[in-house]
């Protein structure tokens, strides 16, 4: 029997786990969904729901070969480490921004896509940042849903301070304290301002939310645009944004460049995360990898999250999934037998 649970916070399992339930019975996987507090991890036993005609009904498995787990939280550990002792979890941390951007720019095989940038420990370390590109970007280290994003332009002695409603014009001597009490504590990073807006100036990053397959092997599930309608800075959609169809939007807004941009988002669907996974020693299932595209067609990288969300296109993100299932699945079978 080949046993596959889905642990969230939530709990009533959603479109998504329900969808994956209906492809895990087509594929003779037995599928239950389960919440932290569904663990026995003294009998090692979990008290999931399964879907039985169409409503999810309890029963008690169990642990399973591989959880579909969400990122943990601190106060799970203890069953997080008990579930490992005999399932396979599919979602591992990244660690936050300057990790990710650390581990980026010491490698030479970023240098298509990476953006400098630089953790904030001093008000100097934005002022340098400052006089050298004249607009900077300050984002905080760990990932808030393109919450308190901000960025400053220096136009002559006039420095402006801006977030995606408001903006406040400054002097440098205005600007330092504000520096301390808003952007040492939590850590910021700063990083050059990149361009990246619609022709009605909205700004928007492009999505490519990648999974391993059935083979182990990073494949595209969706390349969509995500743009911060209304916004002056965040594309991100928890902050009002919206999706477009990725072929109407890069023609829109690049015309005969279209076809090209495309081609080398596809091309970074595999390329990048095959190079980005090789910095951890331990197997990543997913990534979403944000880029900006400037009007010159030169992409530059915002952001790389584990565990993307799918809300826009379940059925494909749930197939994908379903087939590394399998994959997983197949792996520790054979190891044994």
């Amino acid at each position: 029997m080949k046993t596959v649970g889905m642990l969230r916070s939530i709990k009533q399992p959603g479109i998504l786990a329900r969808t994956i339930a209906y492809m895990c019975h087509f594929n003779d996987i037995v599928f239950f969904y389960f919440t932290p507090e569904d663990v026995d991890t003294t009998h090692q036993q979990i008290n999931g729901l399964f879907l039985e005609n169409g409503q999810w009904r309890r029963g008690i498995i169990g642990y399973p070969d591989v959880v579909d787990n969400e990122p943990m939280k601190a106060v799970n550990k203890n069953i997080y480490d008990s579930l490992q002792t005999v399932s396979v979890m599919t979602t591992h941390t990244l660690g936050g921004k300057n990790k990710v951007f650390k581990l980026l720019s010491q490698s030479n095989n970023f240098n298509d896509v990476l953006i400098p940038y630089r953790l904030i420990k001093k008000p100097e370390d934005i002022l340098d940042f400052l006089t050298r590109y004249q607009k900077v970007l300050l984002k905080p280290v760990f990932s808030n849903q393109g919450r308190n994003i901000y960025v400053i332009e220096r136009d002559d002695d006039k420095i402006t301070l801006a977030d995606d409603t408001t903006s406040t014009t400054l002097s440098e001597e205005d600007l330092l304290p504000l520096i301390n009490d808003k952007f040492l504590k939590p850590n910021y990073i700063c990083q050059p301002f990149f361009e990246s807006m619609t022709k009605e100036g909205h700004p928007f990053d492009i999505r490519l939310h990648v999974r391993k397959n059935e083979k182990g092997q990073w494949q595209k599930v969706k390349i969509y645009p995500r743009i911060g309608l209304g916004r002056h800075i965040t594309s991100n959609i928890s902050q009002g944004g919206g999706i477009s169809p990725i072929v109407s939007f890069l023609k829109a807004n690049f015309g005969d460049n279209w076809k090209d941009i495309k081609r080398r988002l596809e091309q970074l669907c595999v390329s990048f995360p095959e190079r980005f996974e090789r910095f951890y020693d331990y197997e990543l299932d997913a990534l979403g990898i944000d880029l900006g595209v400037n009007p010159q067609g030169e992409i530059g990288l915002f952001e790389v999250n584990t565990y993307p969300g799918q809300q826009f296109f379940y059925a494909e993100d749930s197939e994908v999934r379903v087939n590394y299932y399998q994959y997983l699945l197949n792996r520790i079978h054979s190891e044994r037998t």
